[in-house]
């Protein structure tokens, strides 16, 4: 409670269970409360309003924090519950750009979040999910190789329709020092490209191109497109590497498509899943999977008449594979311009026996990076974007993540560059790490030894009334964890941390350390030590350093 007259802590368990109960909620708050012993712990319990219970607690009892933060060090607020397997899936851009800041949240959101549930009891495995099968690598595998046959001195003209990043003529460097002359065009083959390149104007114009090359290169069309996907990952994990995200599992969609020692693939085996449970029907020669029986607004192409297999096939096999990877929890990290998909995952997995409630989607607001006042617009395919490795150049990977989870998911983000650079109090990330800096100034000031002065405490000590404000606000980490992860919400650490580096200077300003007082000093020091190891705690969930000095 924040409200002193209210007491220390308050609970509405009387009002949550009268209903139930067929009883007064105030009368059985009096009930309840009668049952409490008063002793040196608890010194008051009363009934308030309509049925909240307000405990009055001693001195001792908030100074124990102290102690358990001190015991349990940076496994304070960590729970030893085994609360069983979760599969976090995210940031899974395609592999054909390097990543930018609009994947950035996600990225950060994804790695929080693992670190968040490892610490509420969960084990955790972070997955990469390989957009490698589709139409878009073979736009990447045309493009590399345009800038290849331009680097080895060919006279072409780029597609418009390609993608056009610096980074697509470092691949083809790379194509070419490997490769020499090996993925050359004779000067008939040379024409007929000429003449495709020369008509770019809508998509199909790029499949002609896509045509071209798989007949020209035959088997080379799969080594270029197996050179840039390589090199693509490399790119991207370098990126997230710099930016503290680390998958531990990379999941390939063309691995859906693949048959094993004879077994169909998983993606056919989905299919004759949903047909063994009269879900599929085909129209057109095309197979379609009845998505509308599950509330979807329609049915959904899983196969087209060409034999083609649609994105959202590739989305019901992953989803089955995870589901038989026997996880206690799948949650997936999506862009808020996927929600359109999430009914017709839920009704493949419902229609294919699987426990829908373990399927968690979390949706990403995607982030606006400002700088000078200015939105920044960004266009993958055009080459047209800031990218994680600029961003990093421009601000600490601290404060990138700081400022990519500091607001609740779904909430619209803009990422402020100049209040990410400054040094003051209107940056929160600042204002944090320096609360930390601060508390290790104090102990060097005085060369503290905590082993010799903490042998004897008088905790009681620590009774202003920001001390047990504090006191408080330290006991609520191990609860906060808890509850952060329940609902997939680590920016609630983020407002943590903020309120505690706000106590904790406003204690710094109004109060002194280095004293006559050798009690009360050591309980200060003791408090100071407490809160010092929570921030570390904090941080170290965010994946953001905790400095000595700043």
């Amino acid at each position: 409670n924040k409200d002193k007259e209210h007491g220390d802590y308050a609970s509405n368990i009387a009002m949550i269970l009268a209903k139930d109960l067929s009883l007064n909620s105030k009368d059985l708050a009096d009930q309840i409360s009668n049952e409490f012993p008063l002793d040196n712990q608890i010194l008051k319990v009363e009934v308030a309003g309509p049925g909240f219970i307000n405990f009055f607690v001693s001195k001792e009892t908030h100074a124990q924090v102290l102690n358990a933060i001190d015991l349990k060090k940076e496994k304070y607020g960590h729970s030893k519950k085994k609360l069983g397997k979760v599969l976090i899936e995210y940031v899974s851009s395609n592999p054909t750009g390097p990543l930018h800041v609009g994947h950035g949240r996600g990225a950060v959101f994804g790695s929080v979040l693992a670190k968040l549930l490892r610490a509420a009891g969960h084990e955790v495995d972070e997955e990469y999910y390989v957009n490698d099968y589709g139409r878009q690598m073979s736009i990447l595998t045309v493009s590399v190789w345009l800038r290849y046959l331009q680097n080895s001195n060919e006279e072409i003209i780029m597609s418009d329709l390609g993608y056009q990043g610096d980074y697509i003529k470092l691949i083809a460097e790379g194509l070419v020092k490997e490769n020499k002359e090996k993925y050359l065009l004779s000067s008939e083959e040379h024409e007929s490209i000429m003449s495709l390149l020369k008509v770019q104007k809508d998509e199909s114009d790029i499949d002609s191109l896509i045509s071209f090359m798989q007949k020209t290169l035959a088997d080379g069309f799969l080594e270029i497109r197996s050179f840039a996907l390589d090199n693509m990952l490399n790119l991207i994990k370098e990126d997230l590497d710099k930016f503290g995200v680390n998958h531990n599992l990379w999941f390939f969609e063309s691995s859906l498509y693949r048959e094993d020692k004879g077994n169909e693939s998983k993606a056919n085996e989905a299919i004759s899943k949903l047909t063994s449970n009269n879900f599929v029907y085909e129209e057109d020669g095309a197979l379609w999977f009845k998505s509308s029986e599950f509330k979807d607004d329609k049915d959904r192409v899983l196969q087209r008449s060409n034999g083609e297999y649609t994105y959202f096939s590739s989305d019901v096999a992953y989803h089955l594979d995870k589901y038989n990877r026997a996880y206690d929890r799948i949650i997936n990290i999506w862009g808020s311009d996927h929600h359109g998909y999430l009914p017709r995952v839920r009704a493949a997995m419902e229609a294919s026996g699987k426990d829908t409630e373990k399927l968690e989607v979390v949706f990403i607001q995607f982030a606006n990076l400002i700088r000078n006042g200015e939105k920044i617009s960004m266009s993958t395919r055009s080459g047209e974007f800031i990218s994680l490795k600029e961003l990093l150049e421009e601000v600490t990977s601290d404060a990138a993540r700081f400022f990519y989870i500091n607001r609740k998911a779904d909430q619209h983000l803009e990422f402020d560059l100049e209040l990410a650079k400054e040094e003051s109090k209107d940056n929160p990330l600042y204002y944090i790490q320096y609360a930390h800096a601060r508390i290790c100034s104090v102990f060097n000031k005085v060369k503290y030894d905590f082993t010799t002065n903490h042998k004897e405490l008088n905790l009681p000590l620590l009774s202003t009334e920001k001390e047990i404000e504090i006191q408080k606000h330290l006991a609520n980490f191990p609860a906060l964890i808890e509850k952060s992860a329940k609902s997939n919400d680590p920016h609630l650490i983020c407002y943590y941390l903020k309120d505690l580096a706000s106590l904790f200077h406003s204690y710094y300003n109004s109060e002194k350390f280095i004293i006559e007082d050798i009690n009360l000093m050591n309980s200060r020091m003791f408090l100071l030590k407490g809160i010092k190891q929570v921030i570390f705690n904090g941080l170290e969930i965010l994946g953001v350093d905790s400095p000595e000095e700043m």
